[in-house]
């Protein structure tokens, strides 16, 4: 399949990737528990989900209320026999092209930003992520990417043997009125 380079957009997604445990910090210190002879860090029972770095890519974004968005409903509700009128927005891909999934985000002209998350890497005493407890010194932060910052979520990826249509629904109310 192919579309037109000049309906095709700069935008950014990113997957979301694994959930981090939130570690339990007293006083500085990591609080451990023995288990079976071996000191493993003890997790405050949260943890956060991290999404990756966003990644740029072009596409045939196509929001609610264009021409191509009235054209593209009844399209698709020959081809995949569902109504896309409760979404915001569609982008149309050649099959294959993107990762994203249903819990992807998509930024088409907000800037990704990014939070801290405290307490979810454990730093050896050179300030190194480590997994093991025993050269563990401290408990440290991690810049990740503000998911909520995105302006689109994906919540449904269509695929047949050509197109991939990846639906969408707004996230940040900011950029319209």
């Amino acid at each position: 399949m192919r579309t037109a380079l000049k309906n095709k957009q700069r935008l950014k997604y990113s997957l979301q990737g694994s959930a981090k445990p939130i570690y339990l910090v007293e006083d500085g210190e990591i609080v451990t528990t023995e288990v079976d002879g071996i000191s493993v860090p003890v997790e405050n029972g949260y943890s956060n989900l991290i999404y990756q770095n966003p990644v740029d890519f072009i596409g045939n974004f196509i929001p609610v209320g264009s021409e191509s968005y009235a054209r593209g409903n009844v399209a698709v509700a020959k081809a995949y026999g569902m109504d896309i009128s409760a979404y915001d927005a569609l982008i149309l891909m050649k099959a294959g092209e993107l990762p994203v999934t249903e819990t992807s985000v998509i930024w088409k002209t907000s800037v990704p930003t990014y939070k801290t998350v405290k307490n979810v890497v454990l730093l050896d005493e050179n300030g190194d992520e480590t997994s093991d407890v025993s050269e563990a010194v401290s408990v440290g932060d991690l810049q990740a990417v503000d998911e909520n910052s995105a302006d689109y979520i994906v919540k449904r990826v269509a695929t047949s043997m050509n197109i991939c249509l990846i639906l969408l629904r707004r996230m940040n109310t900011n950029e319209y009125p």
